[in-house]
C-alpha cells in the first residue's frame, strides 16, 4: 500500500476546528473548545498513505524544517513509534501511536529537522500529512 502526493511552491495551510466534550450521562452540558484559525504560508507539502515496517525508517520531509506533521495509525493491532529531531535539539521518541491513534504537530515558527517511524509487532499502515 502506498500513495504519495507531493506539492512544491507556495502552500497555504489553514487549520480550523473544535473539540466537543459530551457527558454520556446527560448530567453536564456539552463543552466546546474552538481552535482559533491558524494560517501559515509554507513552501511544500506531502500527503498519502504508507506501510511502516518494524525497522526504524527515516522519512524525507518535503521541506526543512517540517512545520506541520500529522500521522494516523490505521493498524488495528500494531503501534507506530514516532521519533524526531526538533530544530536545534537532539533526536527523541515523541510518541508511540496506538492503533487508531493520531499525532499532530503544527509550529510555523520552527519545526522538525529529522523524522523516523517504526512499527512494533508487524507492518502498520498509516495516513500522513507533512508541510514545511
Amino acid at each position: 500500500m502506498g500513495l504519495t502526493i507531493n506539492t512544491t511552491g507556495a502552500v497555504n495551510v489553514e487549520l480550523t476546528g473544535s473539540f466537543t466534550f459530551v457527558d454520556p450521562t446527560g448530567y453536564q452540558s456539552n463543552l466546546t473548545k474552538i481552535i482559533p484559525e491558524l494560517i501559515a504560508s509554507l513552501s511544500a507539502s506531502q500527503f498519502g498513505q504508507a506501510a511502516v515496517g518494524t525497522s526504524p525508517t527515516p522519512i524525507t520531509t518535503p521541506a526543512t524544517p517540517c512545520q506541520l506533521f500529522y500521522l494516523k495509525n490505521l493498524s488495528a493491532s500494531f503501534t507506530v513509534t514516532v521519533t524526531w529531531t526538533a530544530v536545534g535539539q537532539s533526536s527523541a521518541v515523541v510518541q508511540v501511536v496506538q492503533p487508531g491513534g493520531i499525532i499532530f504537530f503544527f509550529n510555523p515558527g520552527n519545526g522538525i529537522s529529522a523524522l523516523s517511524v517504526q512499527a512494533t509487532g508487524g507492518v502498520a499502515n498509516v495516513d500522513y500529512v507533512m508541510a514545511g
